[in-house]
């Protein structure tokens, strides 16, 4: 009478790690996901010789920047998006 081959525990560790990848790569492809950039340009206006003023959204706030062929820079915060606007106020409403 044979007996199975002993399996060592670093290969059976193995066939368990490789097992939950498994697993879980398959529950994870089953999910959607909603792909939504976190940063948006909305608006650009060009000021000529490399410059502009762009208003960019970024985790559902705005932001005014002013853009140069050698920086980036803040000019004004502009709050929140539009989206978030009017649910505060259709909040504000009920």
């Amino acid at each position: 009478m044979a007996s199975a081959p002993a399996v060592g525990p670093w290969r059976m560790w193995e066939r368990i790690v490789a097992s939950l990848g498994e697993r879980i790569g398959a529950a994870v492809s089953r999910i959607g996901f909603n792909r939504r950039r976190g940063l948006r340009l909305c608006e650009s206006l060009s000021l000529g010789n490399k410059r502009l003023v762009a208003v960019v959204e970024c985790d559902d706030q705005r932001f005014l920047v002013g853009v140069t062929a050698e920086s980036i820079s803040l000019l004004q915060s502009l709050g929140p998006t539009k989206r978030e606007e009017l649910q505060e106020l259709q909040e504000t409403r009920s």
